[in-house]
């Protein structure tokens, strides 16, 4: 990202004025001076940025169904606790009975198996009771079938039915002697409208798609039913020839906690689904993954939200500057015409070498972020390096460096007498000075020409 480097400092009572003493080394030449004196000298850090969330949520489907209602279209701002999408509850309604059938099966198999003790009896009982349910079971599906199977044939019909009428009427329609041919065509043209949408609902007719839908979950359970129902006709067989070991006993034992944990789970899971998708916080859709009416499994994804509670401008900042950033540093940020107050919350232990945004990644957290934040939007940034209260400043102007480090020309009975010092913090206009100098002294400086030392000035 590329960045700015500003350095502003504000110098309070330094030097009555720059430049406010003038003297002259010459006729011709003029220079500037200053009196060093004790004042703050404030540092910023210009930089560009970007508002990103530093918190996301992924919400993936816990259940097996089809997207009801969908109430938010990717970019929208969302509150704590709003409905972002929910399921056809029709679906989640039937899954659940079907799973608290099962669970009503698995304890009275487990019942069972505890009040008959001893032998394999347990085992037996349980999958002799397990067949019987499980026989009503496929009985039910199977006529649940048949009546869905049937209502989808009869839609179809419905349709084939209705086509072939169209047909016959367009075949039919032929303009007598006393009729108008243009009335004749329009009302030919009608048909063969109605003829268009017919085919169309013939493949895509939502009542045909539903009961499909119906049809293939209900083969699906008819499967299921099935395959277990061939486990417990396994189990029953095995359980007729043995005695009932401690290791069978505690293997039902652990077999019915995880099948406890399997069904409580998938309860839980259907009753929160019946409450649909809600945001965990304000924040604002990422992304969306589903539409209304789709068809929808377990673990995928359905939508993202990425917090406005928790947000950052991120900079790229390059070798240079980075030496002057440190964690908890005060910063400020101009986003959408509104200066927000952050702080620099984390600096990565690692550069940026992707070519798009160079440097080392800086987050600077937003104290207060509010709804005008845009994320993704791109900002100016103000971070504050320093900060002296109590501090002996020039102007940099005056500052001369060479081999032997910095220098100025301190102005004592109109000579330019050279002083080594050392500087510390300084911007553009300001310079701490550690040592080298008092407040109180003059310092001076030719804009054309260096002094040099000794060098004889009169003030005018």
């Amino acid at each position: 990202m590329k960045h700015k480097k500003l350095m502003i400092g504000t110098c309070i009572a330094v030097a009555a004025a720059v430049g406010g003493i003038s003297v002259t080394a010459s006729a011709t030449t003029a220079i500037r001076t200053a009196v060093a004196q004790t004042g703050q000298l404030d540092c910023e850090l210009e930089l560009n940025g970007k508002v990103e969330s530093l918190s996301e949520k992924t919400c993936f489907a816990k259940v097996k169904g089809r997207i009801g209602t969908v109430n938010v279209k990717e970019g929208d701002l969302v509150r704590k606790g709003d409905l972002l999408l929910a399921y056809n509850n029709e679906d989640i309604e039937l899954a659940q009975m079907l799973a608290e059938f099962d669970v009503a099966a698995d304890q009275g198999g487990y019942d069972d198996f505890r009040q008959s003790g001893g032998r394999a009896a347990g085992l037996y009982g349980e999958a002799k009771n397990s067949i019987a349910e499980l026989e009503q079971q496929i009985t039910t599906t199977e006529a649940v079938i048949i009546m869905t199977q049937q209502a989808l044939t009869d839609r179809k019909s419905e349709l084939s039915a209705r086509g072939a009428q169209l047909q016959a009427d367009l075949a039919g329609c032929v303009p007598d002697e006393d009729d108008d041919p243009y009335d004749v065509e329009k009302a030919r043209g009608n048909i063969q409208k109605e003829i268009a949408q017919n085919t169309y609902d013939m493949q895509y007719d939502p009542e045909i798609i539903k009961k499909q839908e119906e049809l293939d979950y209900l083969n699906y359970l008819m499967t299921t039913y099935k395959e277990k129902k061939s486990v417990m006709e396994s189990q029953k067989a095995a359980t007729q020839m043995n005695l009932q070991t401690k290791g069978a006993k505690d293997r039902i034992e652990a077999q019915k906690c995880a099948d406890d944990l399997v069904n409580e789970t998938n309860i839980r899971d259907y009753r929160e689904a019946m409450d649909g998708i809600r945001a965990d916080f304000d924040g604002v859709v990422t992304k969306l993954s589903v539409s209304e009416g789709s068809s929808v499994s377990v673990g995928q994804e359905l939508v993202q939200i990425q917090s406005l509670e928790d947000t950052a401008v991120v900079c790229y900042v390059n070798k240079y500057d980075i030496i002057n950033i440190e964690e908890g540093q005060i910063a400020t940020a101009h986003i959408k015409n509104k200066d927000y107050t952050c702080r620099v919350s984390r600096i990565e232990k690692m550069t940026s070498d992707d070519g798009s945004a160079p440097g080392i990644r800086v987050e600077l957290a937003i104290d207060e972020p509010d709804d005008s934040i845009i994320l993704g939007i791109e900002c100016k940034t103000k971070v504050q390096t320093a900060m002296l209260a109590y501090a002996l400043l020039i102007p940099t102007d005056a500052i001369c460096s060479d081999d032997e480090g910095d220098y100025v020309f301190v102005i004592k009975d109109n000579k330019a007498e050279r002083r080594n010092i050392v500087t510390g913090v300084r911007n553009d206009d300001t310079a701490e000075v550690c040592e080298g100098l008092s407040a109180g002294e003059v310092v001076g400086w030719d804009e054309a020409a260096e002094l040099t030392d000794g060098q004889k000035v009169k003030a005018l």
